[in-house]
């Protein structure tokens, strides 16, 4: 028998009149909350459901913590009126509650106005935070307990909220911290597996590309030879091409039916272009390939074939026929991964469509580097499946310039230490210092290589930009990431 869940309350700050996304998601709860409290000073019609405390905005902070007090619950949680709480919100809150914990929190999906990503919160304090605490201990001063994290994005939350919901969101939680010895602790929730059990109505290919004249024909035809035969569509997404891609777009359109041509001209970028992508497509399921590769035949059978047993699906690369020669660089697959969690790489990766409109699709802010692991680890996080389709196999091209491959590598470096900074309170841990130093030692022993083989020279390259980026994302992100 599984131990009994405390009850939780919910107090809804709302001082700018807008409460009902943060109340549809509660009614939408696994664990439904005991009770309803919306702090607003909007006077709406009676609901039975809900308990409404009239405030002002200068005195939202103030009814928040009032409202909390005042409740029956062993447990209040708090939301802003325009947060959108995943259905197990407080299911794991509850959980890890058990043990008398003073604060609860958990993570939160940072959205723009727009609803796209704009990143995450996992560090421990209020900032950003949606958390319950316990309820007594707003009574009392001096006492000690737990500061429990559960390290999930449960919450999604806009980023543009007036610093008034802020504060009241955060009044409670910050009197608990003011007044009680709080001793931090972590608890990691069971992985729920989603079970869809449903097949694709339709696939849409999304291939973002700018000035991708030379290798898009070659992705074309193998698109336009693949053996799935249910209904599909293809988005070639120009990203502000100044060559002839788009002629080269224009003449595949008799060989691969339902092909768009969709403009993405306003800002540079691999995620902007996809995100287009994803706003343009009428498919509910969504492959995503890149303009230099060439697919499998079986490519998009593969993955739509994996689409009922997950959310998100990574499939193969192999860089064998298009780059033989560089047979040391070949992407490890999924199964083979050893940062943090399993991602799927931009290269070879599909998933439906709502999963994507959920998590707020990619990232953005990600520029030559990491928003597939980005995208991947936050789809994890939000309880979603990440799955692996070994069969739909992504012919991969690695950069044959030495000055692409140090900018890519060095991008890479740099995205890892910004990943490490968001990731690190769910358990994305950095290399140990022993590593660390094998790494550095290496690469000035080997000095000498950029003199010899052109072989060598690439090896030291690739791990001499991959180890500077790495140095340039710590100093940015205020982290040790070596």
């Amino acid at each position: 028998m599984e131990p009994t869940l405390p009850e939780i309350g919910v107090v809804v700050a709302a001082p700018e009149g807008e409460w009902e996304p943060a109340v549809h998601s509660l009614l939408r709860q696994s664990l439904p909350p005991a009770a309803i409290t919306v702090v607003t000073p909007a006077d709406p019609l009676p609901d039975p459901r809900l308990h409404f405390a009239r405030c002002a905005s200068e005195t939202a902070a103030e009814v928040c913590v009032e409202a909390a007090r005042a409740g029956r619950t062993p447990y209040v949680a708090f939301l802003h009126g325009r947060d959108e709480a995943f259905p197990d919100w407080l299911r794991h809150l509850a959980g890890a509650a058990r043990d008398d914990a003073g604060l609860v929190q958990c993570g939160t999906l940072r959205l723009r106005a727009d609803a796209l990503a704009e990143g995450i919160t996992l560090t421990p304090g209020l900032d950003g935070a949606a958390y319950a605490v316990r309820r007594d201990l707003l009574h009392t001063t001096g006492r000690r307990a737990a500061w429990v994290m559960v390290p999930r994005l449960l919450v999604r939350r806009r980023t543009d909220d007036t610093a008034a919901t802020v504060s009241a969101a955060r009044a409670a939680g910050a009197c608990l911290v003011r007044d009680t010895h709080l001793a931090p602790s972590t608890h990691v929730p069971a992985v729920d597996v989603s079970d869809r059990g449903r097949t694709p109505d339709l696939v849409s290919v999304v291939i973002p590309v700018r000035d991708g004249a030379l290798t898009l024909p070659a992705q074309l035809r193998a698109l336009a030879s693949q053996t799935y035969t249910a209904p599909w569509e293809l988005l070639v997404v120009d990203n502000g091409s100044t060559d002839a891609t788009r002629e080269v777009a224009e003449k595949a359109r008799p060989d691969v039916p339902g092909l768009r041509i969709v403009d993405a001209h306003e800002r540079p970028g691999e995620s902007y272009a996809r995100n287009r992508g994803i706003a343009g497509a009428r498919g509910d399921f969504i492959a995503f390939c890149d303009a230099d590769d060439v697919a499998d035949p079986g490519w998009l059978a593969a993955l739509a074939g994996a689409a009922p047993d997950a959310d998100l699906i990574g499939g193969s690369l192999d860089s064998s026929v298009l780059s033989p020669m560089y047979a040391d660089e070949q992407p490890a697959p999924m199964t083979e991964q050893t940062d943090f969690l399993p991602f799927a790489r931009g290269a070879n990766c599909a998933a439906w469509k709502d999963v994507l409109t959920t998590i707020g699709g990619w990232d953005e802010s990600y520029l030559g580097g990491g928003e597939d692991m980005d995208l991947s680890w936050r789809a994890h996080l939000c309880g979603y499946r990440v799955g692996y389709a070994h069969d739909a196999r992504m012919h991969y091209r690695l950069r044959a310039e030495l000055s692409g491959l140090a900018r890519q590598k060095w991008n890479y470096g740099r995205s890892g230490a910004r990943l490490y900074a968001a990731y690190r309170h769910a358990g994305f841990e950095r290399r140990d210092n022993r590593t660390v130093l094998m790494n550095w030692s290496w690469l000035l022993l080997h000095t000498s290589d950029l003199a010899r083989s052109p072989n060598l020279r690439r090896r030291w390259i690739r791990y001499g930009a991959r180890l500077s980026g790495f140095l340039a994302g710590s100093a940015e992100r205020g982290v040790r990431y070596l």
